[in-house]
């Protein structure tokens, strides 16, 4: 995910525009209640990466010692998954006092968190993204946090360092926290999104695939040799259009495959922006759709698939191919594994639509801001409690416990360094639940998919890395089968596939939309995918155009224009408050 250069090093000012234009059942929230306390960036980091991470890890100013009164508070997820019941919940605790309370909010979040505002009735933190913090705040369903922080939160200063003002708005006030990213490099277990099963690829001969026609080949090859797999018919490429992920299968793929920076909905040339789903880059993915579909390859089901049903089709073993990024993938691989179907794993492939893409996709930014943040309700009582719990985890041993683990469980110290331990690697490639049993697994909390975190490759102040995750550490992570084919390709981990990172300021989707465009948005999204069923189903190439045609020219009724107007003074806007925040 990468935009152009300019501004490269604009991120260090993301949240300030961002606060100010950010984008993107609970059962009766429980005030306070007292309980008792239950009993892949490269390894190697530049010297600038170093300093910077030192100087943001060092050791925070003195603060009074917190209170370890027990006491619990509610916070919303969508995770079913997530539990205080576990060894490092267990331990935070006891170093803090607080037990979180778990409201679980099933399938499409958002609406939910539109009725608990509406009612007045949500947790005592929240966590949503940008446009929904907006109208908590304009609700006066939240509380600043500047004072609090400032107070009681030593660790959320230090780690934050020269970053800290990005967790301010426009009018100097906090209203949310979310994760710092001081990692210079991207992940070492980052990965390209479009999937392809390890035996389609083997049976192909290992071939260099990346494009939309080298791939259909293979799918179609694969298909006519094995059209069962387990007894049920094989499936040649997956999607899935039903809830809110249709968006993500619907258009990252034309942003991945063109090789553009992942502005959501968007694509920006040369400051302007228009509608990603009626570029010339959909078109063509969505003729390649359309020719797996008109072929038999395509699933058939697809159209009314959710993300959860699409994610167990494919632990079935019978999908070869998918878009399908590792947050939406899953366990999926771990549950293969653990069904003795190595085999049917997924290659994390790069794939285009032409041999001419060249790859801007593979972007970080310096924070967290976009989804994800933690606010502190009007509802919670005590909220100097939440600040004192979410310093600790800033904090350097909490960065370790809920990154590494336990010691002598999880990792150990080998030559003064923190590795993992076997029997942790072990678990980790065999259990779909260990992350969530021992702790290691929270709300998210900005880009982070857990705890806070400053980032994969960063270093604490002991001068070890701050999780993990390093070339060396997935590596361990991987079974034989995919240690193999990736050596068929001359690499040693997915990250390998992609273009090297470029650091920018932010992405269009993390901006909120001015109330204009709200109505066009709807009706513009709401033709889009009741088009794109027709699109892909297309039986010839003359009713595929007259589709396409006939939706785009809809749109433009719906105000498609004025729609890509807004957008792209909203784009102009950011990017002026970046530069007036940088003093440049």
């Amino acid at each position: 995910m990468q935009t152009t250069k300019k501004g490269k090093w604009l991120g260090l000012v993301l949240s300030i525009s961002l606060a100010s234009i950010a984008f993107v059942g609970c059962s009766k929230s429980t005030d306070v209640e007292t309980s008792a306390a239950p009993g892949a960036t490269v390894a190697a980091t530049t010297e600038a990466t170093t300093a910077a991470t030192t100087a943001a890890s060092a050791a925070p100013e003195v603060s009074k010692a917190p209170e370890l009164t027990p006491m619990t508070y509610s916070i919303n997820t969508g995770d079913n998954k997530l539990t205080w019941d576990n060894p490092i919940s267990k331990i935070l605790t006891e170093k803090t006092g607080i037990t979180l309370k778990y409201d679980l909010t099933a399938g499409d979040e958002k609406p939910r968190w539109d009725i608990w505002l509406a009612a007045g009735d949500y947790p005592d933190i929240v966590s949503l993204d940008p446009e929904h913090i907006k109208k908590y705040k304009d609700a006066g369903a939240i509380i600043p946090l500047n004072e609090l922080i400032e107070q009681y939160g030593p660790n959320i200063k230090a780690k934050f360092g020269e970053y800290f003002n990005l967790l301010k708005g426009p009018d100097g006030i906090i209203d949310s926290i979310y994760n710092v990213n001081l990692n210079k490099e991207a992940s070492a277990d980052s990965t390209a999104n479009f999937i392809v099963q390890y035996d389609v690829l083997k049976e192909a001969g290992y071939p260099v695939i990346k494009t939309f026609d080298q791939l259909y080949t293979i799918i179609s090859d694969y298909v006519k040799k094995h059209p069962k797999i387990d007894g049920k018919d094989t499936i040649g490429f997956t999607g899935a259009m039903n809830g809110w992920v249709n968006k993500i299968q619907f258009n990252n793929p034309i942003t991945f495959s063109a090789g553009r920076p992942d502005e959501g909905n968007f694509q920006i040339n040369d400051g302007k922006v228009t509608f990603n789903p009626v570029s010339a880059d959909a078109k063509n993915y969505y003729g390649f759709l359309n020719k797996l579909y008109t072929n038999g390859l395509y699933d058939k089901e697809a159209f009314s698939l959710d993300g959860d049903n699409m994610k167990a089709k494919m632990a079935q073993g019978r999908v070869l191919a998918a878009f399908a990024p590792n947050w939406l993938l899953g366990d999926t691989e771990k549950s293969l594994r653990a069904a003795g179907k190595p085999e049917r794993q997924y290659a994390k492939l790069p794939i285009y639509s032409s041999e001419t893409i060249v790859d801007h996709n593979n972007t970080i930014v310096p924070t967290g801001a976009g989804t994800g943040h933690w606010a502190i309700t009007k509802n919670a009582k005590n909220p100097e409690r939440i600040i004192q719990f979410i310093d600790y985890l800033f904090s350097d041993e909490a960065q370790i416990l809920t990154h590494w683990g336990i010691e002598g469980v999880d990792y150990k110290i080998v030559d003064g360094k923190r590795t993992e331990t076997p029997e942790k690697i072990a678990k980790v490639m065999t259990d779909p639940d260990y992350w969530y049993k021992e702790g290691l697994k929270s709300e998210a909390s900005g880009t982070s998919s857990g705890w806070f975190s400053i980032g994969n490759g960063a270093k604490l102040a002991d001068g070890d890395y701050a999780t993990p995750v390093t070339n060396e550490s997935v590596l361990a992570n991987y079974d034989q089968a995919t240690k193999d084919i990736l050596a068929k390709y001359g690499k040693k981990v997915w990250a390998e596939f992609l273009p090297p990172v470029e650091v920018v300021p932010g992405y269009l989707w993390q901006l909120t939309p001015p109330d204009s465009t709200k109505v066009p948005n709807q009706k513009i999204e709401a033709q889009w995918f009741k088009d794109l069923p027709k699109i892909i189903m297309a039986k010839t190439q003359a009713d595929f155009d007259k589709n396409w045609n006939s939706m785009v020219e809809a749109m433009g009724k719906q105000g498609l224009t004025q729609y890509e107007a807004d957008m792209t003074k909203l784009w102009a806007d950011f990017n002026a408050n970046f530069t007036k925040s940088l003093g440049q």
